[in-house]
């Protein structure tokens, strides 16, 4: 029987995309018999960007899950600057003013790489206990936070012995937003130094893109270069099961899942929405989105766009039955340079829907590899306004509302079904 240590800070009941990726390949595992180990943060000892709690009942039971308390410092952080701290990835401008940007330069001082790294110390010492008393030969550790890197390294210290594969669901020091962390030139070093350390120690380094593989591969000599795969997020589902209950009548219902801020710059999509409902005879359109949006942009999107419903944080289940209703599924990329291998983990719930999807992107991004190989969508190319309205009116105008077929070729879609990708982890870890 294969044994394996999993450490990762986002478990249940944390909630959000960044969960389900381990949580589908750890219930997999254990499905197909692999003693399977968690060592996460105790949860009265973290801080999620959101919480859960019926995740919980989806960890198969099989599944050993181990706690580590350690000290939180957003306790006090939230306490001194309760309206400071920064959004999801950045995505709301908070660090303008001068608590701001004290936060940014404690937190890229004082806790490199990151302010979760706080439970670091006793998750070596606790994870060198389970890989002594239940035999373990493989430990996986996975980011974000890049200091879990540190655990596997740690650990990797005390038994050389074991194999130990590093999972990047994003890259450290590359990641878009890196720039607005408040970095100096020497906590950069130390931070880009820790992250090479962690590449060149690991056995095996898994990621979720080509374009993050690359990333990363470039860091190190060609000698490297084996160890480093591709593992893109998935579905824990089979996508010929879900049942798509037709929409409204009388409308054509888009759905938004996820974070929206105003450095994701959506207005040309909404521009070119507003445009296509004043079509003769079209159907009246209506954005539904779920997730995190600041109060301020909320109130602006309301005002310009009337056709916008939003629907705050809901429970996993509500959201995937929205996917399934949905005429269109909205999917939205980062506004940055270094696009190319930012795929939402959305993305495969929207797969998994069998909904036609619409991108906001860029023509060379890996999600539109992926969309063009499935056929489930379209990219609508940040930077050509003509092709959005363009692309967005074949897409909502050539259906009739849910009944019209997808596009998406089933047979394509099975690289990224849970179980398929558990079985190429297995092999990949040999």
């Amino acid at each position: 029987m294969k044994k394996v240590l999993l450490i990762a800070y986002y478990w249940p009941p944390a909630g959000g995309i960044a969960v389900r990726r381990w949580l589908g390949l750890a219930n997999a595992w254990a499905e197909d018999g692999v003693e399977v180990h968690v060592l996460t943060i105790d949860p009265e000892c973290a801080e999620y960007l959101q919480s859960d709690a019926s995740l919980l009942s989806e960890v198969n039971g099989n599944i050993w899950v181990h706690h580590v308390r350690a000290f939180n410092p957003f306790v006090w952080v939230k306490r001194l600057f309760p309206k400071s701290i920064p959004g999801a990835a950045f995505s709301e401008d908070k660090s303008s003013g001068f608590k701001g940007r004290l936060l940014t330069v404690v937190r890229s001082h004082l806790f490199i790489p990151d302010p979760r790294r706080t439970w670091v110390r006793k998750a070596i010492r606790y994870g060198g206990e389970l890989i002594r008393s239940h035999s373990i030969t493989t430990v996986v550790t996975t980011s974000p936070p890049p200091s879990v890197h540190l655990i596997g390294q740690g650990i990797k210290a005390l038994h050389p012995e074991v194999q130990w594969l590093a999972d990047f669901r994003d890259p450290w020091t590359d990641i878009f937003y890196y720039d607005r962390l408040g970095h100096s030139p020497v906590s950069r070093a130390i931070d880009r130094a820790m992250e090479r350390k962690v590449l060149e120690r690991a056995d095996l380094v898994s990621t979720v893109s080509w374009g993050f593989r690359d990333l990363l591969s470039e860091k190190l000599s060609v000698v490297h270069q084996g160890k480093f795969h591709v593992l893109t997020n998935g579905m824990d589902f089979e996508p010929a099961e879900r049942q798509v209950a037709p929409s409204a009548e009388g409308l054509i219902r888009i759905v938004y899942t996820g974070t929206l801020a105003p450095s994701y710059s959506v207005e040309p999509v909404l521009d070119a929405l507003t445009a296509i409902s004043q079509l003769p005879n079209q159907k009246d359109v209506v954005l539904d989105f779920y997730g995190a949006i600041s109060g301020e942009y909320q109130q602006a999107l309301q005002s310009a766009y009337p056709f916008i419903q939003f629907h705050g944080f809901v429970e996993q289940k509500v959201v995937r039955e929205a996917q399934q209703q949905a005429d269109v599924l909205f999917l939205l990329g980062p506004d940055v340079t270094k696009s190319t291998g930012h795929i939402p983990g959305k993305l495969f719930e929207y797969l998994g829907a069998m909904r036609p999807i619409a991108f906001l992107g860029h023509p060379s991004d890996d999600v539109t590899r992926i969309l063009e190989e499935t056929g489930a969508g379209v990219c609508l190319p940040r930077t050509d306004n003509a092709a959005i309205l363009s692309n967005l009116e074949k897409l909502i105008t050539g259906s009739d509302a849910a009944q019209a077929p997808t596009g998406i070729d089933p047979e394509a879609l099975a690289p990224y079904l849970r179980r398929n990708q558990a079985n190429r982890l297995l092999e990949i870890l040999g």
